[in-house]
């Protein structure tokens, strides 16, 4: 079934997996990027095919972390340290638009595995989290939890989280991911941790532990 322009006028890639109801796994980019900067992953991840795969665009807005200038963002943000505010009702907005896309596909019988580098996995985080959108598992690549004041306790149905993080981040450094887990896994959330020796950026190994902990979702 083709995804009517209307749902996501934005644009988005697909990678078609072996089945037409395989997991769906949708992969958000990070700040300033596109749909077309996390692609290569599904290849190098999952080259059987075992899973379908969707890579959307964000809006295009003016951040103001950016300087106001207009990029393609989930939502605004406002600074990147610790006591910056958030732009809460972006999340939120954003959270239902990503809900009615992934309401979508699993209309067709699949899963869905949310996550995204960056941004993109911060905002996975909420719509999972936060919003409580029934995921299979969330991927949190380089990310940070937003709201992570306000996080809910895990319930029976949060998904479990693969965290992935560079031990040399200059963006996101990697004590938001130390620190997120300190929040999570006492509320109850079932966080699996990984550092390796690289930037804001991803490495192979990274790939290959995230090829692993998608095959345990079956």
């Amino acid at each position: 079934m083709p995804l009517i322009h209307d749902l996501w006028p934005e644009g988005l890639l697909t990678r078609p997996g072996r089945d037409v109801d395989a997991p769906c796994v949708v992969l958000l980019h990070g700040l300033g990027a596109s749909m077309e900067d996390l692609v290569g992953v599904a290849d190098f991840v999952d080259p059987e095919g075992r899973f379908r795969w969707i890579f959307p665009n964000a809006p295009v807005r003016p951040v103001r972390i950016n300087g106001g200038r207009p990029v393609r963002a989930w939502y605004d943000i406002y600074g990147l340290d610790s006591h910056s505010a958030e732009d809460v009702e972006g999340l939120q907005g954003m959270a239902r638009r990503l809900s009615a896309l992934l309401d979508h596909e699993a209309g067709k019988g699949s899963s869905i595995i949310l996550g995204g580098f960056s941004q993109g996995g911060a905002m996975s985080l909420y719509t999972a989290l936060h919003v409580s959108y029934a995921t299979k598992a969330v991927l949190a690549l380089s990310a940070y939890l937003p709201s992570r004041t306000h996080l809910p306790a895990a319930t029976a149905k949060s998904p479990p989280i693969f965290w992935a993080h560079g031990k040399q981040d200059a963006v996101l450094p990697f004590s938001y991911m130390e620190i997120a887990q300190q929040i999570m896994e006492p509320l109850g959330y079932a966080v699996s941790t990984h550092h390796y020796p690289m930037d804001h950026t991803l490495c192979e190994d990274e790939l290959l532990d995230l090829r692993a902990f998608l095959y345990t979702l079956g």
